[in-house]
């Protein structure tokens, strides 16, 4: 009976400091790229949607595209809130070399920062110099005279619409 005990006990005691030792692993990885905590994504745009590109620089308008949005993904991408302050201290006021170097560590790690907008969000790369990144919108657009819910995909400072995504197939195909 005894035996039994201390290894129930030491099973206990490995599990214990194998959970506490995979949480501090996580703690260091959010503190040396500046992750605040994890963004979640509006429910609106959660799912999985098709689209075609329509932007008129598109080569290919025919072609049916999937994205697939989680509570913490889009498109296998992972979203995150970066910390200000971390940013502030190791990114925005240091070298160029420096802040070269953390971009190139960065790059490796498929972090990406998402804010909110309107009822969607924004999704950029995790350190910003430039651009606005993809904006991701829910709104209502008319299919064959019927409103249905869609999801605008759009890009730039005026959020210009690259593409609107629906819920199915042959939402995508009907959409002009």
């Amino acid at each position: 009976m005894r035996k039994r005990y201390l290894f129930l006990m030491s099973l206990v005691a490995f599990f214990s400091i194998f959970f506490v030792g995979m949480q501090s692993q996580n703690v260091y990885a959010a503190s040396q790229y500046g992750i605040a905590r994890k963004y979640t994504t509006p429910k609106a745009t959660r799912g999985t949607w098709y689209y075609r590109e329509t932007d008129k620089f598109s080569s290919d308008k025919k072609t049916i595209h999937t994205l697939k949005i989680t509570a913490h993904t889009a498109n296998k991408d992972k979203l995150y809130v970066p910390s200000q302050k971390f940013f502030k201290k190791n990114v925005y006021n240091v070298s160029s070399k420096k802040r070269n170097a953390f971009i190139k560590k960065v790059m490796k790690k498929n972090i990406y920062a998402a804010y909110n907008f309107k009822k969607g969000f924004n999704v950029n790369n995790w350190v910003n110099l430039a651009g606005d990144g993809v904006y991701y919108i829910p709104v209502t657009r008319i299919v064959k005279g019927k409103k249905v819910k869609a999801l605008k995909i759009a890009t730039g400072a005026d959020q210009h619409a690259s593409a609107y995504a629906f819920k199915t197939k042959a939402l995508a195909k009907a959409a002009k």
